[in-house]
């Protein structure tokens, strides 16, 4: 196989930093003994957030965090989450693994951690139970200045500067349709109008999440007419971004061929890559409804896949939805991103589901101990990708087990290459040739483990990571069986 890179950028076509983002809420041990461990933890920590946690997420170069939700946003009240009384304000949690909530980690301590690792915070109003007015407060609490009521709150509480938050997600994006019952998409759409109507002075500042819907619902016509009743037939200004989330795997819908997370057989494998196809779908739906209901007068609508990831059998409440992950799981993630690459044009936001001990996650904690899983360690590949330019590519065959993706730096001095061989067996040989200019390798590394189900626990904790590839000078490689590659080139 042999692929000629064109080394001319596609303009539209940049892979945005938010695409390596990530999402959080208050299920299970995600924020409790995952992110959150206090401030007089002898698990070493920045004002009781988990310093491993901290490295990591600066190592791989999350773009955005989103919180406190999820489902948990649609019964979330800020106000019981600042000051130092939050401590004492614990309350009934609609989780049956963990019925009790906490509130030592609030807003403060949510953009303290996105302070700390550099992501833009993604807030997620209450639009299920709360109010436009608490919004608006919360708004000013964290922007507002000190001589506002929740700007000075906000000074008390320790943080005297306005935390600029721009991104705000206005509703738990398409799991509403089934947890709040907004099946009727016109009342969503009122709901998020009576939202915005208190920001249309500061709307230009501001970033607004609206809800999209995943074609898994089989709801069609839902975005088109919530985006329509809101756009008012192209008349007003849209959403910044629709919300996308689904998931795919053993556990979900029309997903039981992919079988267990581990014990899966060589078919379960590429039922669960196969599945892929539906993320592409759900980008294509929303492409056309975008075009049709939004007016390019306004600022361009995107997506927001703001929940995406494998979800296996075995992450159930009982185990507060934790899963282990293998080879296929860092596949599944590598080829995923790869779709959202291609799509860069329209997809603005992508967030890995959860950030610690749930699901797809990138940290998996026990007390003071911490591993990386597969998923994160091609997040930490593909880094380079990060705000770099998509490049056509040439391939002189068709191969259905490789998956390639090359972008160019804004300087055109800096050039990547991913590439995942999706085969379980075959190593897979390509020839890399460039219609423009001599480009040096300056690193290359690769995922896999010896076994495609092979899987790192708090005994072994790096089987599956990522290791130095070797490049030849002729740039004819040997892409190994089940593995993902990361090269990067400079001039």
């Amino acid at each position: 196989m042999r692929y000629k890179i064109i080394e001319t950028p596609k303009k539209k076509y940049r892979i945005s930093k938010k695409l390596h983002s990530v999402f959080f809420e208050y299920f299970g041990r995600v924020i409790y003994d995952g992110i959150w461990v206090g401030k007089d933890s002898e698990i070493p920590n920045i004002d009781g957030i988990r310093l491993d946690v901290i490295e990591g997420c600066r190592e791989i170069g999350v773009g955005a965090m989103r919180w406190p939700g999820g489902c948990c946003a649609d019964h979330y009240h800020w106000k019981n989450g600042i000051g130092k009384e939050r401590y004492n304000r614990h309350h009934l949690l609609q989780d049956p693994g963990n019925p009790v909530w906490r509130n030592d980690f609030g807003t403060d301590e949510f953009l303290r951690f996105c302070e700390l690792t550099g992501a833009e915070p993604i807030l997620t109003a209450n639009t299920a139970t709360g109010t436009p007015e608490e919004f608006l407060d919360w708004y000013e609490y964290v922007n507002g200045p000190t001589n506002t009521k929740y700007g000075q709150m906000r000074a008390q509480n320790g943080h005297e500067e306005p935390y600029n938050v721009k991104y705000w997600g206005l509703g738990n994006t398409d799991e509403n349709v089934w947890h709040v019952d907004f099946n009727n998409p016109i009342s969503y759409a009122q709901r998020y109008m009576q939202f915005q109507t208190l920001f249309r002075a500061m709307r230009d500042k501001l970033y607004f999440i609206g809800l999209g819907l995943s074609t898994r619902h089989k709801l069609p016509g839902w975005v088109g007419q919530s985006l329509n009743h809101i756009t008012q037939n192209q008349k007003q200004r849209g959403p910044d971004a629709l919300s996308v989330h689904h998931y795919l795997g053993g556990a979900k819908q029309g997903g039981a061929l992919c079988g267990d997370a581990i014990a899966y057989t060589d078919d379960g494998y590429y039922a669960l890559l196969d599945l892929l196809e539906r993320y592409q779908y759900d980008i294509d739906l929303h492409r056309v409804i975008i075009r049709e209901h939004t007016s390019p007068k306004y600022p361009a609508t995107k997506i927001c896949f703001d929940e995406w990831g494998v979800w296996h059998p075995e992450a159930t409440i009982e185990n507060n939805q934790n899963q282990r992950q293998t080879v296929r799981d860092a596949i599944f993630a590598a080829l995923t991103l790869h779709i959202f690459y291609r799509n860069s044009d329209v997809v603005e936001f992508a967030m890995e589901t959860q950030l610690c001990n749930l699901l797809q996650s990138l940290f998996e904690t026990d007390g003071a101990k911490c591993y990386k899983t597969p998923t994160f360690y091609v997040m930490k590949l593909f880094r380079e990708h990060a705000g770099q330019y998509l490049l056509p590519l040439l391939p002189d065959d068709v191969d259905e087990d490789l998956d390639t993706v090359a972008t160019i730096s804004e300087n055109g001095e800096q050039l990547t290459v991913s590439i995942v061989n999706r085969h379980l067996y075959d190593t897979k040989p390509i020839s890399l040739a460039f219609a423009k200019s001599a480009w040096t390798v300056e690193r290359a590394d690769v995922v896999t483990a010896d076994a495609v189900r092979a899987y790192n626990t708090f005994e072994e904790p790096e089987r599956v990571r990522d290791h130095p590839f070797s490049v030849p000078d002729d740039m004819e490689l040997s892409i190994p069986p089940h593995s993902v590659v990361r090269i990067c080139l400079t001039k």
